[in-house]
């Protein structure tokens, strides 16, 4: 056991002393989380929703009332309305459209409404508001105060065409019980932890493995009294010392960003850990393919950055040409990032979740353990 912790402690120093390690293995995943979050974590805001508000009538607007409507919420290119107008004939029809998130606000034009055309003779005359409905989705209160906006729009026309009033408006919020949203920091961290695991599993072993071939070291364990298992378990564990330390900056992180306290559920934990075990198996059979540096190098880029633009890490990707689209089927990742996600948002794994990742896991393994001999006992 001493001479393993030995061993160990003197893969990680080395492996370490190299300031590119920790850094794409630890420091790179943090920034890359920081930049995409603060890049693409507000594309979803207002200018960008495709909003609807539906409008009902209790009875049809006329008069002055009627064309100032008309002019505001026309859909001409001027005008620029952010949202779609959808008419209802049923209030019932609106509300349970609203509830069932078909629309993001619910505009009810009251009857009697049709009074404010007189209100600029009659001043005692009672106007009934205007109701908006919405709900507790983010949307829904983004189209609200749209709304509103385009509502003051309308006073403003009124003012101009002799009408001193002010539209009145009455809210009601229709609450619909929600989970929180998923943001897409939580739809993020998954690939985030996965990216760590695929630069220590495609870069740092096979690197460090073609390393020492290059430079005979497995040649010399022959002379010394380290067993090959003993060399291989210590370069494991080193490896994954480094990896648990990249994955420990990241929850400190995730805990400064507010990510979903999904990611701390004992089964999205447990299938992370499955998930570290299948592409480090990966890595394995990766590093004993290598012979040189120089493929080690070229192959490592081409399969890392294939990996992680083709495994829906940072976009959906099924749609993506045949011609590409049999590597995201292939990948296993592709199912692991998939099987995370799937956790945080509560939906049960389905069984390619787990039978495709430990079918690639297996056979690397077997195909690791039938090379490795020969690579610490046969070097040329």
């Amino acid at each position: 056991m001493k001479k393993i912790i030995n061993l160990t402690k003197t893969f990680f120093i080395d492996s370490s002393r190299e300031f590119a390690v920790p850094f794409w293995t630890i420091i790179f995943p943090t920034l890359f989380f920081i930049l995409f979050v603060s890049i693409f974590e507000n594309i979803g805001t207002s200018e960008n929703l495709d909003l609807k508000v539906g409008i009902y009538y209790e009875e049809p607007l006329q008069g002055v009332i009627k064309t100032t409507f008309d002019d505001v919420f026309s859909p001409s290119e001027s005008n620029h309305i952010p949202f779609k107008v959808v008419e209802y004939d049923s209030f019932e029809k609106g509300l349970r459209n609203l509830k069932n998130s078909e629309i993001n606000a619910f505009v009810v034009f009251p009857e009697n409404f049709n009074l404010l055309n007189l209100k600029f003779l009659i001043k005692t005359i009672e106007i009934p508001d205007i109701k908006v409905y919405y709900t507790n989705d983010s949307a829904s209160m983004y189209a609200r105060d749209i709304f509103e906006v385009f509502l003051d729009e309308m006073n403003i026309m009124m003012y101009t065409r002799g009408e001193e009033v002010k539209l009145a408006v009455n809210e009601e919020i229709i609450g619909i019980k929600q989970s929180e949203p998923y943001r897409y920091r939580d739809f993020l961290f998954p690939a985030i932890i996965l990216m760590s695991v695929l630069t220590v599993a495609v870069f740092n072993m096979p690197f460090d493995f073609s390393y020492y071939v290059e430079k005979g070291v497995f040649k010399r364990l022959n002379s010394t009294p380290i067993k090959g298992n003993e060399y291989f378990f210590s370069f494991l564990l080193s490896h994954l010392i480094l990896l648990l330390l990249s994955l420990i900056v990241l929850y400190i992180e995730a805990y400064l960003f507010d990510v979903s306290p999904d990611i701390y559920k004992p089964e999205f934990i447990a299938y992370s850990g499955f998930s570290i075990l299948v592409i480090l198996s990966v890595g394995l059979l990766l590093s004993s393919l290598y012979k040189n540096m120089g493929s080690a190098e070229a192959i490592s880029q081409v399969i890392y950055q294939a990996t992680i633009f083709l495994s829906g890490f940072y976009f959906e990707v099924t749609n993506t040409p045949w011609f590409i689209r049999w590597y995201v089927y292939f990948n296993p990742v592709t199912y692991l990032v998939d099987g995370m996600r799937k956790l945080m948002t509560g939906n049960v794994l389905v069984p390619v979740n787990i039978i495709v990742p430990v079918i690639w896991m297996v056979a690397s393994i077997l195909i690791f353990s039938m090379s490795y001999k020969g690579m610490v006992y046969c070097e040329k």
